[in-house]
């Protein structure tokens, strides 16, 4: 199992293809968890398809995100919101070499993830994960999320256990909100935290951590910070 976390889903930019040609192969087949949606953004079904459909803005994102790999649309599967159920969804996993989360709600993602029935499933995928924002903080078995504009309150949540024993903060821009959160983690945890700013990612294995771009471990597990 192979994690890509970013900030943004820039898989497809110029300057980050190099480093993620190793683990995406023009063969793989593509699962797109599309169950992180804002309610206030997408209220009703015409909204979600208007968005994750085909010929919407983000279905046509991940299609051009995909294809400087070799990766075709017909390569690429969307659990859908209103379309999807249990059985359904676990066989788009099933057949997946790549699970993908989008950004958006990660508390709403794992709620409907939850709702599905297909946690388990997800966690047993030996492929590869990617995520952004949201979809990258689900990866972790629990996550912190800072103020912001869509969060007003600092929170602990449950996420997949595919990850531990390190935190992450996403749309890292060294904002005061963030930066209280992050010493009020170290405070709790004395574990690294990496920050992902937008133009960053992270590519975490079995045997390693490693930092792409302007992304970077700002604490350490003695919780001596790292700028």
């Amino acid at each position: 199992m192979t994690n890509i976390l970013l900030s943004r889903g820039i898989i497809g930019n110029s300057n980050m293809i190099e480093y993620f040609n190793p683990y995406i192969k023009k063969t793989d087949q593509v699962c797109i968890v599309a169950l992180s949606h804002f309610p206030k953004y997408t209220p009703d079904e015409a909204a979600y398809n208007a968005y994750y459909e085909k010929g919407g803005e983000y279905y046509q994102k991940m299609i051009d995100s995909f294809e400087p790999y070799g990766i075709k649309e017909a390569q690429i599967k969307w659990i859908h919101y209103y379309k999807d159920d249990k059985k359904s969804a676990i066989e788009k996993i099933k057949h997946a070499d790549i699970i993908y989360f989008p950004g958006g709600a990660p508390d709403l993602m794992m709620m409907r993830i939850n709702a599905f029935g297909i946690k388990e499933i997800l966690e047993a995928h030996q492929g590869l994960f990617i995520g952004s924002s949201a979809g990258a903080m689900i990866q972790m078995a629990s996550y912190h999320m800072s103020p912001d504009v869509d969060y007003p309150s600092f929170s602990y949540e449950i996420g997949l256990n595919l990850l531990k024993g390190f935190s992450i903060e996403v749309h890292y821009r060294r904002r005061k909100k963030q930066k209280a959160a992050l010493r009020k983690v170290n405070r709790a945890f004395r574990q690294p935290i990496y920050a992902i700013p937008d133009d960053g990612a992270l590519i975490v294995t079995q045997e390693s951590i490693t930092c792409i771009q302007s992304a970077k471990k700002i604490y350490n597990n003695k919780g001596v910070v790292k700028n």
